[in-house]
């Protein structure tokens, strides 16, 4: 079973920064070429808060996947869609 790396993790909210990062300035330019009148302090805070959640997802997806890969239990490391399969294929529906 592979060990929890922390390191894994940090290139992960680092990724999920950028992401974050490029979806406010996406949606910054939106605003700024729209007609609404939004104050700038708003607006500062709104896309701070875009940032810090695309870089809390990179953390949460890349620790749930670590922390699911190093589990010892069986039902962990079943697949959802191969669930469906194999109980479409029992009732004949292939």
């Amino acid at each position: 079973m592979p060990g929890f790396s922390g390191t894994r993790v940090l290139v992960a909210l680092g990724i999920g920064l950028l992401l974050g990062t490029a979806m406010a300035w996406f949606l910054f330019l939106i605003v700024l070429h729209t007609p609404a009148d939004v104050h700038d302090s708003r607006l500062q805070a709104f896309l701070v808060m875009v940032v810090i959640c695309g870089g809390l997802a990179g953390v949460v997806i890349e620790t749930t996947r670590q922390l699911r890969a190093s589990s010892s239990d069986p039902a962990y490391h079943q697949h959802w869609w191969a669930k469906n399969r194999v109980s479409r294929r029992r009732d004949g529906r292939s």
